[in-house]
């Protein structure tokens, strides 16, 4: 296989939608059960209630939502959670790829590179300002996979699949593997 496509994960969006409705309905519950009489606990429960129907109705979107995020193949990355703002990097402008794990203990797949002025129609005054503060003529881009809609599993294969792909042709990319540090608590040392 000489491509990867990665597309929102429906198991993960179907649980997020289903965490906010059981959230929204315990919510406007305690709100209408525990508010004593008093009319603002259940005016209150409401709104926040409606917080998280709107959230849901927003994973729902997502979830039908069926555009590739990523799609990776030999010769570059491209990202494409932005539909106004696609971003392509070749590989041989690719100057790291990493696994991490994000704040809210998700993985999240981040690749580093850059693009050379040459490779642009219009160079904007942010653009020029990036150059003029590293001295050179290249343009630096973060693409970040975000663990939030992908699921660790597909994470990790997109990053073994990315590694056994490119790894070998482009030796200068620096490939950062996640390591759980709790995994590590309480083996012996040795």
């Amino acid at each position: 296989m000489d491509r990867l496509v990665v597309y929102n994960d429906a198991r993960r969006l179907v649980a997020i939608c289903l965490s906010y409705v059981v959230i929204a309905v315990c919510v406007v519950a305690l709100g209408f059960t525990q508010g004593g009489g008093n009319i603002v606990w259940p005016i209150l429960a409401v709104i926040v209630a409606a917080c998280f129907v709107v959230a849901t109705a927003f994973c729902v979107r997502k979830l039908l939502d069926r555009r590739p995020l990523f799609e990776f193949t030999a010769d570059e990355v491209t990202d494409l959670t932005k539909p106004e703002d696609v971003i392509s990097l070749p590989w041989s402008q690719v100057l790291s790829v990493d696994l991490k794990a994000a704040s809210n203990n998700d993985l999240m797949l981040e690749i580093m590179g850059y693009k050379a002025a040459d490779q642009f129609d219009e160079i904007t005054p942010d653009m020029q300002a990036q150059m003029d503060a590293s001295g050179s003529d290249k343009v630096y881009y973060v693409l970040q996979l975000s663990g939030l809609w992908v699921r660790s599993s597909r994470m990790r294969e997109t990053y073994a699949w990315v590694r056994d792909h490119v790894a070998e042709r482009f030796p200068d990319i620096r490939f950062g593997e996640f390591k759980d540090p709790l995994s590590q608590v309480g083996k012996e040392e040795g």
